[in-house]
């Protein structure tokens, strides 16, 4: 079911890196604009590391001195009601990119933010959301533990999905992302607020080529259906070279079809999209 007030905001979260969390968040956005065209679909970048905007070749806007215009500069401010729309910028449509997606960029700068010592400072991302033209909004995380800037992707999520790859490093960065959640529900609860996000899944990213499964990655499998029982999404997503080399050209490697296999990795995050997530 679609949201009824506002859009749906979620979140892929791993506190691992390279396990697919970021491919997966520009993924579903992708699907999501395509799939709503008559949308805007907002992709907010909260990784200091910015793959998404590297990927997405999002450039940031400056302001009237020059300074560059952020996730950063929502995180650093109180009064951010409409920035996320106001900060948001296009991608370039010729690479692949839907013309109703916008990107809030990342940068670098965006790590000092876990530092401020700023009361309710986690709010401020969602503040930034108020009003937003957007009916989706994706979120690519830090892959670190529960500092402030994942407080803010938590505290503005309605949902978050887990990304994973089928190897030691996917379960590990599940195990602590769930943990840092379950923390954030029982703050909430603690607070006498409802519980949310949402926990709507794992998806396995990267977990096969052709039919080929390897051994750990089926022990992988078997290990998160025991940890984490009736969280694995399907359908998995298949490994295809594509999706790094596309990653790297800052194109979207959905048309590339064939042997390339990009066409059947989108169709893959599509179906996840209106059949497990929406």
């Amino acid at each position: 079911m679609r949201f009824m007030t506002g859009p749906q905001v979620v979140g892929s979260y791993s506190e691992t890196g390279g396990i697919t969390k970021t491919a997966t968040a520009v993924s579903l956005a992708v699907a999501y604009a395509l799939e709503f065209p008559e949308e805007e679909v907002l992709l907010g970048d909260l990784d200091p590391r910015a793959g998404a905007t590297k990927w997405t070749g999002a450039v940031a806007q400056t302001d009237d001195r020059g300074g560059r215009l952020d996730m950063s500069a929502i995180l650093a401010a109180d009064d951010v009601e409409g920035w996320a729309d106001a900060i948001a910028v296009p991608v370039d449509t010729s690479r692949g990119w839907p013309a109703n997606l916008r990107v809030i960029p990342s940068s670098r700068r965006l790590a000092t933010q876990e530092k401020t010592p700023d009361d309710h400072a986690e709010l401020r991302l969602k503040r930034s959301l108020g009003g937003t033209r957007a009916g989706f909004v994706v979120l690519d995380f830090p892959n670190r533990q529960g500092g402030v800037l994942t407080q803010n992707g938590l505290t503005a999520c309605t949902k978050i999905i887990y990304a994973a790859k089928p190897d030691e490093d996917g379960l590990d960065g599940v195990d602590g992302a769930k943990e840092t959640v379950a923390k954030f529900h029982k703050y909430r609860e603690e607070a006498g607020l409802p519980k949310s996000p949402h926990e709507a899944g794992i998806i396995l990213g990267a977990a096969y080529n052709g039919a080929v499964w390897t051994r750990d990655a089926r022990r992988a499998e078997e290990e998160f259906k025991r940890t984490s029982p009736g969280m694995l999404l399907t359908p998995y997503v298949e490994q295809r070279v594509i999706v790094k080399e596309s990653r790297s050209a800052g194109e979207f490697y959905a048309k590339y079809g064939g042997t390339a296999g990009g066409d059947k990795v989108f169709a893959a995050y599509r179906e996840l999209l209106l059949n497990r997530i929406l």
